[in-house]
């Protein structure tokens, strides 16, 4: 049903060049002005050529939990995706709101001048939306507000990637290999309960030929259950060639030791698929630490070293 119509026609973004500037937008839940002052100062101390942001005009709206109505929020976007200058567009924070946005977003405008998105959680809906519907590859990395506290290999990682270098392996250290072997694909990436949500849409990512990469905050293990039980029963996840599972933040809370702990129903869940699965990757919601991984780019999971191997740069 999902086949990989993706395999040799990705639309490659510009890499991070001196000058070229960042657009920092806000398509989600509204953004906190210390965080993003915060986050400003941690890019610039990167950008040393003081490289220019464009902030979106919706940046410091608040519209219950949205950074500004939809249509304000898709304007935005559309602005940043016309820009003929190449540029870096860092989603401000998740939330929740891009899913209200796919269906306005028009995909020629980021056809025409491919730029590389860079956000997690909620945004993993935009990062499947550019790879879908234009056919551009993306990050799934820190948002601005997190570089403040984020640790400094992370950030220097975020830039290789952005900078179009092939940084080395991500070794998941204290990874559970299930299904050991070697797999290659395109990586699609992104948090589990949005990419549940995106079952059944035109916007959900194809898998078959591909390997996934999954992170959960403050889901109970049952939880998980239900959404991975949904991806599996639905068919999407057929022919997915390997997964990995990030952090899994605050997810065995309120009654820690109470029925099976978040990894162990990852893993009896994705055990089904009889694929190489690794655990441990440090991608996701903890404060201190978010690997950034290439959305639609092909790497190699090294399942019985617990090692995700990039083979192309995501931008160039």
């Amino acid at each position: 049903m999902h086949d990989d119509t993706h395999t040799s026609e990705i639309n490659t973004p510009p890499a991070l060049r001196p000058g070229m500037p960042m657009h920092v937008v806000a398509p989600s839940g509204p953004v906190d002005p210390p965080r993003l002052d915060k986050g400003l100062r941690a890019l610039g101390r990167v950008l040393s050529d003081d490289a220019p942001f464009e902030l979106a005009a919706n940046l410091l709206e608040r519209d219950g939990y949205f950074a500004g109505s939809d249509e304000a929020r898709a304007a935005a976007l559309h602005h940043a995706f016309a820009s003929a200058e190449p540029g870096v567009i860092i989603c401000a924070r998740g939330g929740y709101g891009v899913t209200r946005l796919l269906g306005r977003l028009d995909p020629a405008r980021l056809r025409r001048n491919p730029k590389c998105i860079v956000g997690f959680s909620d945004i993993t809906a935009l990062l499947c939306w550019a790879f879908v519907s234009a056919s551009v590859a993306g990050i799934h990395g820190p948002v601005l507000g997190q570089l403040g506290g984020l640790h400094p290999g992370d950030i220097d990682h975020l830039f290789d990637l952005l900078r179009g270098e092939v940084p080395p392996p991500v070794i998941a250290s204290e990874g559970t290999a299930l299904h050991g072997g070697t797999v290659e694909g395109r990586l699609i990436v992104g948090n589990l309960e949005v990419l549940r949500s995106l079952v059944g849409t035109r916007f959900f990512p194809p898998m078959r030929g591909n390997i996934l990469a999954i992170e959960e905050i403050n889901e109970a293990p049952y939880r998980i259950d239900r959404s991975l039980t949904q991806l599996i029963s639905s068919g999407v996840l057929r022919g997915v060639r390997g997964v990995l599972v990030g952090q899994l933040s605050m997810c065995n809370r309120p009654q820690p030791g109470v029925g099976p702990s978040a990894e162990e129903v990852v893993l009896e869940r994705l055990g089904t698929l009889g694929v190489p699965v690794v655990t441990g990757f440090e991608f996701g919601h903890d404060s201190a630490r978010n690997t950034a991984l290439p959305f639609g780019t092909r790497v190699r999971l090294r399942a019985d070293d617990c090692a995700l191997e990039l083979l192309e740069p995501v931008t160039r």
